[in-house]
């Protein structure tokens, strides 16, 4: 009978610590799934974390190309404006040279006329004398 009772404490004693480790079990399945419940959802915003870094490089590398393209467009319109600006300033100095000619051409114009004025004149008075002489021969 000792032996019976021992039996049953011992059974007794192995139900109790398989109770205890089923319970742990359980509760380490609790967690385990727990666990990868929370890496599921740490992987899913690594994921999405991942594809927008990808979108961001993607659209840093879009700038990047605009930002050349337009750099180079700023380059061909500020070369195209020193080349305006020095056909202008060529067209402005042949304009100034226009004006002198012009200024100097009135001022020709104004002398060439004063000279014409002037031998008018001195025509004028040599045909008077040629007049007067030819009168005096006729005489």
């Amino acid at each position: 009978e000792k032996t019976k009772h021992r039996l049953e404490v011992e059974l007794e004693e192995m139900q109790m610590e398989y109770e205890r480790t089923h319970a742990a079990a359980v509760i380490t399945e609790k967690r385990a799934r727990n666990f990868d419940k929370v890496v599921g959802e740490w992987k899913a915003k690594a994921d999405d974390l991942n594809a927008e870094l990808e979108a961001s490089r993607s659209e840093c590398r879009n700038y990047n190309a605009e930002v050349f393209r337009l750099k180079a467009a700023y380059d061909e319109t500020v070369e195209q404006l020193d080349i305006v600006k020095r056909e202008n300033k060529n067209l402005a100095d042949e304009i100034k040279d226009l004006l002198d000619q012009l200024g100097d051409g009135g001022r020709s114009i104004h002398e060439l006329d004063k000279q014409r004025r002037r031998l008018e004149v001195e025509k004028e008075e040599l045909q008077a004398a040629l007049e007067e002489a030819e009168s005096a021969l006729e005489q």
